[in-house]
């Protein structure tokens, strides 16, 4: 069997799990922490005599690609050596990079089995989730996109100061006593700020959706491993979920078929073979659409709700296709049994990988210590 090629970081605990897991089942796999270029790894492709070759050469790391059978596109990345470049040439240097990279993961291993294609990763966006998402049948709220201050206190009243608001991308800040994190937040027209302010940055606004409880349905190819999250049980997570971690229940659920169908038809739509959806489910029992990560989390949903995930993407993984063979009574690994060996995994890997730089904006009266 060719070799799994798992490409993400230092700090990921999925792809290191993963890489547990796969071994324990006797997978051969790479971790490519891809962080490492362009300063501790190279990445070459070689046109010659009409032939294409790719090699990619880094810390205890040696790739040609036709090694390369199934590429899990977790969480690429790279990082830039501020100390090795002039302040000057760094646009340059990070256009150039960037732009290889991107190009290099759209062509690399074609005959592979990619979770998710790097073109689809970058054709993912939240505006071509809604269109798509209403296009195979899904109920979307109401939403508005924009940085147009009339149109965004228009939709506020339009929709009687039920609205929330969410940026496009989580952002995080942090002062010497507190982390601070954008998540989703309900907005009222007298908590707007002054238009040139809103106007600055684009957001999206959507309105308010009544909730019975919440859905986290993790899609690997065709099949659906479907958490039901009793969000409106707790009491800091009712708006957005994901602030309620302490205080959390979910439990395994049974996706109606309408609705599995429908998000099968979106990834085909997305070019996607996994994606985590959520889902609000209403009072009267409709299925509300909000969106699909092609790169979701999924352990904590094994942790909270018993679901065995890890051995299921695993088992996708080693088997490359969309319809692979799986079944709940024949589980062989849980994510508590690598646990420990991923974490161990984590701490050997930052000292040898570069690792991304804190990506938390710092607010205080002093600038940090590299150690804080």
């Amino acid at each position: 069997m060719k070799t799994v090629l798992l490409l993400s970081q230092p700090d990921d605990i999925h792809a290191a799990a993963v890489a547990e897991a796969l071994a324990r089942k006797g997978v051969e796999s790479l971790l490519l922490h891809t962080s490492d270029f362009p300063t501790r790894a190279t990445e070459t492709v070689r046109f010659q005599q009409g032939q294409r070759s790719v090699r990619l050469r880094g810390p205890g790391l040696e790739l040609a690609e036709h090694s390369i059978g199934v590429v899990w596109n977790r969480r690429p990345t790279l990082v830039i050596d501020e100390e090795r470049i002039h302040p000057a040439d760094h646009d340059f240097v990070e256009l150039g990079c960037d732009t290889f990279r991107r190009s290099l993961l759209d062509t690399l291993a074609p005959e592979a089995f990619w979770v998710n294609p790097q073109r689809a990763v970058e054709r993912s966006s939240k505006l071509r989730q809604h269109q798509f998402a209403l296009d195979v049948g899904l109920e979307v709220p109401d939403t508005l996109y924009t940085n147009d201050p009339a149109e965004i206190r228009a939709f506020l009243r339009e929709h009687g100061g039920q609205v929330v608001y969410k940026p496009f991308k989580m952002t995080a800040w942090r002062d010497d006593a507190k982390h601070y994190m954008t998540f989703t937040s309900l907005l009222t027209e007298a908590q707007l700020v002054e238009d040139e302010l809103l106007s600055v940055v684009p957001g999206i606004y959507q309105a308010r959706v009544d909730k019975a409880y919440e859905l986290r349905v993790t899609m690997m190819g065709h099949r659906a491993l479907t958490a039901r999250v009793r969000s409106q049980e707790t009491r800091t997570g009712q708006l957005d979920w994901r602030k309620a971690y302490g205080e959390l229940r979910m439990e395994p659920f049974a996706l109606p078929t309408a609705v599995l169908e429908r998000c099968k038809a979106l990834m085909r739509r997305l070019d996607i073979v996994f994606g985590c959806f959520d889902f609000i489910v209403r009072p009267d029992g409709r299925y509300v659409f909000l969106e699909v990560n092609q790169a979701g989390q999924f352990l904590f949903v094994e942790n909270y709700s018993g679901l065995p995930l890890l051995d299921a993407f695993t088992e996708f993984l080693r088997q490359g296709s969309p319809d692979f063979d799986w079944r709940h009574e024949r589980v062989a690994i849980r994510y508590s049994d690598v646990k420990e060996a991923a974490l161990r995994r984590l701490e050997r890997d930052r000292a040898l990988h570069v690792t991304e730089p804190e990506a938390t904006w710092y607010e205080g009266p002093s600038r940090p210590s590299l150690t804080s």
